[in-house]
């Protein structure tokens, strides 16, 4: 599957759990439903970040549409953050509502304006052989819990990155990238 196409059917699914979190009303359900959409956005995250957004400005440089992109997962990151802290509590609602329409502002700029422009740049065979690699690192970072990624990405853009890298693995010494 093309890259575009696999991050355009993401962006279908995480609307689709967006609108069944809206829909519950048990409080155990919303959890789960939550953490469902938490985990497919650190993946989608880690897809973007990782593959899709460095093959993105090999192809056409460091154009205006990528950075935005790329400041406005720093901002869905920590709106996904803050409304992780608050399930249970009573702004829960309000702040899934405020990720909900960060996500859908950054979606509708992706498909509209940046896909078609990544499509002319990259070509067909590159977004098969790119959307291979995005579909089996999103089910490798799906397997984990999505909160150390999101707080590792989290501090790495508080700290001034509008690039955030994979956090290595600790072991020893631990160099901390911005």
């Amino acid at each position: 599957m093309k890259a575009t196409d696999l991050l355009e059917q993401q962006h279908r699914d995480v609307e689709k759990l967006f609108e069944s979190l809206e829909g519950a009303d048990a409080p155990a359900k919303k959890r789960e439903i939550f953490e469902e959409l938490a985990s497919s956005l650190v993946a989608h995250d880690a897809i973007e970040r990782e593959l899709f957004y460095p093959a993105c400005e090999k192809a056409m440089g460091m154009t205006d549409l990528l950075g935005e992109s790329l400041v406005e997962h720093g901002v869905i990151e920590f709106s996904l953050y803050e409304a992780d802290q608050a399930q249970g509590k009573k702004d829960f609602d309000f702040k899934v509502t405020v990720l909900k329409e960060m996500v859908e502002h950054h979606v509708e700029e992706e498909e509209d304006d940046f896909f078609p422009s990544v499509e002319k740049a990259l070509g067909d065979e590159s977004l098969e052989e790119l959307g291979q690699r995005m579909e089996q690192r999103f089910e490798a970072a799906r397997e984990s819990d999505f909160r150390s990624p999101l707080h590792d990405n989290l501090n790495q853009v508080l700290a001034g990155a509008m690039k955030t890298h994979k956090a290595k693995p600790a072991s020893g010494k631990h160099k901390k990238s911005a």
